[in-house]
């Protein structure tokens, strides 16, 4: 019987898991990169690795000697690079692309197997929730067939990770600028949106915009001293 292998670094994999279609059809998961290794994928002898939300450099012998396929959140070769949800939003797109890519040495420039659309409505789980369901409809399409794989065309352009201190909102920017900031950071695990005074960090969660106003649960924490 023909075997696959999900690796993930969110929770992503234990809700996979539980899903009949993955066991059904034996599929093998992993959480962490330790157990990324050519000694365990050759007990498992996977036909399709997939890395959907992976944090971590995939080593070379794994995609030379392995079908590996990628997820990305932007419509490449536009938005190679870390952070592609936030920096879509922050760049005021409404909509973006998941494209489903081979693995090849440089991040993001592989050929790409399929393409599909997904708004970028809603908060930051919203979206993620929205996107693991794509996902799992493209793993699945992958499991009948492998589709046929294309070079990525036009210009590239780059994104940067986001770090903790770009997480600080602006008050110079208009209403719903800061409501797309707040719910694009709203995502379990990310850095926040927040603001700070003189001995508090004010970190907002769950935004609800209604015109110029808007609502959030605000949680207040004491800043760390230096």
């Amino acid at each position: 019987m023909k075997k696959y292998l999900i690796a993930s670094s969110t929770a992503y994999v234990e809700i996979l898991g539980k899903r009949d279609f993955f066991i059904k059809k034996n599929f093998n998961f992993i959480n962490k990169k330790k157990y990324l290794t050519l000694k365990k994928l050759r007990k498992i002898k996977p036909k399709y690795i997939f890395f959907p939300h992976w944090r971590h450099k995939i080593d070379s012998s794994i995609y030379v000697n392995y079908q590996c396929i990628g997820f990305h959140s932007t419509p490449l070769p536009y938005g190679r690079g870390g952070s592609p949800i936030q920096n879509m939003i922050a760049r005021g797109f409404k909509k973006t692309k998941i494209c489903a890519i081979k693995i090849t040495e440089k991040i993001d420039e592989g050929p790409i197997f399929i393409k599909r659309n997904m708004s970028l409505n809603g908060s930051g789980e919203q979206i993620m929730l929205r996107m693991n369901n794509i996902i799992l409809k493209m793993i699945k399409f992958y499991v009948k067939k492998l589709p046929k794989e294309k070079k990525q065309t036009g210009m590239a352009t780059y994104f940067k990770r986001r770090n903790h201190k770009q997480s600080k909102i602006s008050f110079g920017k208009r209403v719903d600028q800061i409501y797309d900031h707040i719910r694009m950071l709203d995502i379990q695990g990310y850095p926040r949106a927040f603001i700070e005074q003189e001995k508090y960090k004010i970190i907002f969660k769950n935004p609800v915009k209604t015109g110029n106003t808007i609502k959030c649960l605000s949680i207040i924490e004491k800043k760390e001293i230096s």
